[in-house]
């Protein structure tokens, strides 16, 4: 899992092409916003689990607090305000925290080892599906 909460930090150089302009078109409009410093970003990479997700982010994308649901129930609605495809390489996700403007800009790509319960997630409640 890459976490970004640094916004005025370098990027790893290690990232591929799109996921480098994926997250720098994200910080560049955190920054122009005024929302840097109320800005994480998580990309979720092949082998993460709900754990690491939880480790990271306080919170489970399986699960949703205000409703007491897990993904699977039948009033379960994700945690995010919004979800969108990108293309072809996978979702992003934003889920706000109280009202004071924090977000966490959550990238999924689309790829083996990414686990298949989340990517089911992302397909179903996807507005592209």
């Amino acid at each position: 899992m890459l976490s970004i909460t640094d916004l005025h930090a370098d990027l790893p150089e290690r990232l591929d092409p799109t996921l480098h302009r994926l997250l720098t078109d994200r910080i560049q409009d955190a920054i122009a916003s005024g929302l840097a410093d109320l800005t994480h970003i998580i990309v979720v990479e092949p082998g993460d689990t709900e754990t690491d997700f939880i480790r990271e982010a306080a919170f489970s994308p399986f699960h949703n607090s205000l409703s007491e649901t897990r993904y699977g129930d039948p009033y379960f609605e994700p945690p995010w305000c919004w979800l969108d495809r990108l293309d072809a390489w996978g979702w992003e996700a934003i889920h706000t925290i109280g009202n004071d403007g924090f977000a966490f800009i959550i990238l999924v790509p689309d790829v083996e080892g990414i686990d298949p319960l989340l990517l089911a997630l992302l397909r179903e409640f996807s507005p592209c599906s």
